[in-house]
């Protein structure tokens, strides 16, 4: 975009601030520029820092200070490399959540994408996943078509523009799914084999790349490890982390 062009858009949005003022997403007080969420809120929502498990990214209360065994990954087998969320999973992460995918507010995107961004920059882990493509986890397209959008999808575009990371829709969900919600790991996994499929026209650039794999929420890990062992199967792509906003 030109610096007219941007100019422009700046210019268009104060309108728009003027003819439908915007409030905050959580506590409704007035804002300007485009933004969703005061800063007080922003800064409120709550961060995930250490410790946390270094494979699944759940994380803990107090000091940690020798080594522990995770009871929610312990034992089972993940086919990336870790996992990372940016925010607890708490009442008003969820809300902007739920905004984000069944009520349409796609706008959302743009800010929680700034979570994202920070933890992207904040976990060493990720330097070595410099120049990675964003594959955003898919939805069925009946789903898709229903809820006029994909949530994960928003987020690794608006994460795309703010980090210089590229997003490719490169995972395909073939067949529809039982919703998860209910479900432990076990019945997770079952549910979602052979659920994805990489597309034929976009093989041949995440061959040999690496991958972060974005999506909103992280709750057992199944739907991440799927995606994750598809994009490996057959040595197709060199290492997969995992980045969501929310830790569930």
């Amino acid at each position: 975009m030109s610096k007219r062009d941007s100019n422009a858009v700046g210019i268009f949005g104060r309108f728009l601030d003027l003819l439908y003022p915007a409030v905050c997403e959580l506590c409704q007080v007035s804002l300007t520029h485009g933004y969703s969420l005061c800063e007080d809120c922003r800064n409120d929502l709550p961060r995930i820092v250490s410790p946390f498990c270094e494979k699944c990214g759940e994380p803990f209360d107090g000091n940690i200070s020798d080594e522990f065994c995770c009871q929610n990954c312990s034992g089972l087998k993940a086919d990336f490399a870790f996992a990372r969320a940016s925010l607890k999973g708490l009442a008003l992460s969820f809300r902007l959540v739920h905004g984000l995918k069944y009520q349409r507010q796609f706008f959302l995107a743009r800010e929680l994408a700034i979570f994202l961004k920070e933890t992207l920059e904040e976990d060493p882990r990720f330097a070595e996943f410099n120049g990675a493509i964003l594959v955003p986890v898919p939805l069925f397209w009946r789903r898709q078509q229903w809820r006029q959008g994909n949530q994960a999808y928003e987020l690794s575009r608006e994460l795309s523009r703010l980090s210089g990371h590229e997003t490719i829709e490169a995972i395909k969900r073939v067949r529809p799914t039982n919703t998860q919600t209910k479900l432990n790991r076990k019945q997770r996994l079952s549910n979602l084999r052979e659920a994805f499929r990489i597309k034929k026209k976009y093989a041949p650039i995440i061959t040999k790349r690496k991958v972060i794999i974005i999506d909103d929420v992280f709750t057992t890990g199944a739907t991440a490890h799927e995606c994750a062992r598809v994009l490996k199967e057959d040595g197709r792509v060199n290492d997969v982390a995992v980045l969501t906003l929310i830790r569930g």
